[in-house]
């Protein structure tokens, strides 16, 4: 999925959002809690996933789907980072900025308006996507 055109501001934006995310959401946590990281990682998925239960509750549909799309990034973020080592959450940062400009560069520089661009977009990510 293209996301418009990755400016500087956005790709640092999300840089931003995710280091906050590792350092505030589980590294300062865990250390005000007193917990392993992987502690704080695991109760911050059950909370999550507990909110999402209750987000029919939200009656505007746009606040709802935007609210639920952004706890399901951070889940789906957390796991990663919970996959491949919270020490790492630097080069995981870098690796999903590059992930992300290169799969919107992509679409924009060769794919958009090309028959089934998108799934060609979708087997380019397959070649880029793994973290080495």
């Amino acid at each position: 999925m293209p996301y418009c055109g990755f400016n500087q501001e956005m790709l640092e934006g999300i840089e931003k959002f995710h280091k906050g995310l590792v350092e505030h959401g589980i590294l300062e946590r865990s250390e005000k809690k007193k917990q392993t990281t992987e502690q704080t990682i695991n109760k911050e998925l059950e909370d999550m996933e507990n909110f999402l239960r209750e987000t029919h509750n939200i009656k505007d549909e746009d606040v709802r789907e935007l609210t639920e799309t952004l706890a399901k990034y951070v889940q789906a973020y957390y796991k990663f980072i919970q996959k491949r080592g919270v020490d790492n959450y630097k080069r995981i940062i870098q690796f999903l900025n590059q992930f992300y400009f290169n799969m919107d560069n992509k679409y924009y520089s060769e794919l958009e308006g090309k028959p089934k661009a998108m799934k060609q977009l979708a087997l380019y990510l397959n070649e880029i996507g793994r973290m080495r």
